[in-house]
This record gives C-alpha cells, structure tokens and sequence, in this order.
C-alpha cells in the first residue's frame, strides 16, 4: 500500500464508506476527494470513515455480512503492514481499540483478526484484562 494513498484505498476495498468520507470532507463528491496527500489524515479517515459508520455497525448487525467484515479488515490489515509507528498507532488506536467499545464488537471480529492483526489485538485484551480473553486471543 502506497502510504499517501489511504483514502483512495479504502474507497476501492470498501465503496461502502463512501457517503461517510464525502461528509468528513466537506461534502465534496467522490470524484473531488483527495487521493493522494491523505497520509496525515489517517486517524480521522479509520474512525470516521470506516470504525464508526461501517465497521461497527457491520459488527453489531444480527446478519454479519462477512464479505464487508473481511475487506474491512484486510484494509486494516494492509494498512498495518505498511509498518511505520504512524499506521500502526492509527489502527491500534482508531480501530483495534474501538473493538472494545462493545463486546459484541469484539466478539464478532475474532473470525476476522488475521495474520499481523492478531498479535496486537492479544496484547490489548491481556493489558486491558478483558474477561474471558486474559490470556489474548484463541487461536484460529
């Protein structure tokens, strides 16, 4: 993943966020978002774009539509890999820490954290002692 190219990223994995980054920038329509130069907008482009309008709701939804759940977070993932303290601090805080705002949130991502996800992911339910998952993630 291109590290200026965030929100053009995430708007080819999941279209679906599109509405909700139109109105964090302004209204403007999609043709006139920015496609390049977003790097710096990271936070505000996980949480208000994807986490809170998209991804929570997604998680919390009796029917799970597990195609939108896995290109969350392989966007997520993609972004975690691009392995700076920049992206890895933007999706610890905006993303993988919102899982706890609600433990169906959690619990409905599990089957989702793959490869470098699953790590931090243990760590956070260890530090924070989230019960029933003190001892991290189960495995796969």
């Amino acid at each position: 993943m291109i590290a200026d190219h965030f929100l053009g990223h995430l708007l080819d994995r999941v279209p679906e966020t599109r509405p909700f980054l139109e109105e964090m920038y302004e209204g403007r329509p999609i043709e006139a978002l920015p496609t390049w130069d977003t790097d710096l907008d990271l936070y505000g482009i996980l949480l208000d774009g994807l986490v809170r309008p998209v991804l929570q709701p997604a998680l919390a939804s009796s029917e799970r539509d597990e195609n939108l759940l896995k290109r969350c977070f392989g966007y997520v993932e993609e972004v975690y890999e691009a392995d700076t303290d920049f992206t890895r601090g933007a999706v610890y805080f905006q993303v993988l820490e919102s899982l706890l705002d609600a433990r169906e949130y959690l619990d409905n991502a599990i089957p989702f954290l793959r490869g470098h996800l699953r790590e931090p992911v243990s760590k956070m339910l260890r530090n924070y002692e989230v019960k029933g998952y003190e001892d991290g993630l189960p495995p796969l």
